[in-house]
C-alpha cells in the first residue's frame, strides 16, 4: 500500500505527536491534583481522581500510545495500524478508537483528540478501505 495519500501528512504529524500531548495531559491532571489537594475541605475525591487520572493517562501514552500508534504514525505504516484491531465476534474494531476515548476521558478530552482525529480519518478517508468485518 501507498504510505502516501491526500491526509497521509497532517494524520503522520497528529498521531507522532499523540503520545507527548497525552503526556502533556497527565501532566496538566497531576498537577492540578496536587495544588488543588491541600486546599480541598468536601469533596476530596476530585483531586484524588486528578493525582490517578494524570497517572493513568501518562502510562497509557508512554507504554501503548508511544509504540503501538505514535510511532507507525510517523513512519507512515497504515496497514499496521489499521489492522490494530479487537475481534469484536465477526467484526473488528479498532483499538484507536478505545484507547483514543480513554485518553480522553481520562485526560479532559483534548490528550486523546490527536488519536481519535487521525484514526477517524484513516478509518473512513484512508489510503484504502477499512475491512470492518473478519473473513468468516
Amino acid at each position: 500500500m501507498s504510505t502516501e495519500w491526500s491526509h497521509a501528512s497532517w494524520v503522520s504529524f497528529i498521531g507522532m505527536i499523540a503520545w507527548i500531548l497525552g503526556i502533556i495531559s497527565g501532566v496538566i491532571n497531576l498537577f492540578w491534583g496536587f495544588i488543588t489537594l491541600p486546599g480541598v475541605i468536601i469533596g476530596w475525591g476530585y483531586p484524588i481522581w486528578m493525582i490517578i487520572s494524570g497517572i493513568l493517562v501518562i502510562l497509557i501514552s508512554f507504554f501503548i500510545i508511544f509504540p503501538k500508534f505514535s510511532i507507525k504514525c510517523s513512519k507512515k505504516d497504515w496497514d499496521s495500524l489499521l489492522n490494530w484491531v479487537i475481534p469484536l465476534g465477526n467484526i473488528r474494531f479498532p483499538w484507536m478508537f478505545i484507547w483514543g476515548s480513554i485518553v480522553c476521558i481520562l485526560g479532559y478530552g483534548w490528550g486523546g483528540l490527536a488519536i481519535i482525529i487521525p484514526a477517524f480519518v484513516l478509518i473512513f478517508a484512508g489510503p484504502k478501505p477499512y475491512e470492518w468485518k473478519t473473513g468468516n
